[in-house]
């Protein structure tokens, strides 16, 4: 019995894994229409830590489903499709761009006008850009990866619209 009941728990776990994700390509896709102007793109590459939890996910799902086929186990087919699920959602989410626009900035889901920027700078070391932004009297850091040769471009965009340089 208690087996079962940390299985349960597992899998509700899962379920708030996909719908924080799920959260977050939503309010993705409702920010986008925030951005207004010139808009520019840009890819987030995604990390080989990323890249290794993806493949996993798959594999434990692809794994549990063949296991809970072989041994009838409805709860070891429910987890399969559950991480399947969530493994498709988390490559989903890890295709989230950047966008710099002419009214503010979208990175990881939430959109920052010019004036919450306070802050901005590149570790190219590991290709993060990283923003200090004050939102709601809040101050908050936001990161994403960017692609080396998108570092100049987008700090000449947000040099030209934040600063008017």
């Amino acid at each position: 019995m208690e087996g079962k009941n940390l299985d349960n728990f597992v899998l509700i776990m899962y379920i708030a894994i996909i719908v924080f994700f799920a959260y977050r390509l939503i309010k993705a896709r409702k920010n986008k229409k925030l951005l207004a102007g010139e808009v520019n793109q840009f890819d987030r590459p995604s990390t080989t830590f990323e890249w290794v939890l993806l493949a996993f996910l798959l594999a434990t799902g692809i794994f549990n489903l063949v296991a809970g086929i072989k041994n009838n186990n409805k709860n070891a087919i429910m987890m399969s499709i559950v991480m399947v699920i969530l493994s498709f959602v988390f490559a989903l989410s890890q295709q989230n761009k950047l966008y710099v626009a002419e009214n503010g900035i979208l990175i990881n889901s939430n959109f920052y006008t010019y004036k919450e920027l306070k802050k901005w700078g590149f570790d190219k070391e590991k290709n993060d850009f990283v923003m200090q932004v004050k939102k709601d009297r809040q101050n908050s850091n936001e990161a994403t990866k960017v692609k080396d040769d998108d570092i100049i471009k987008v700090n000449n965009l947000i040099r030209k619209y934040k600063l008017g340089k």
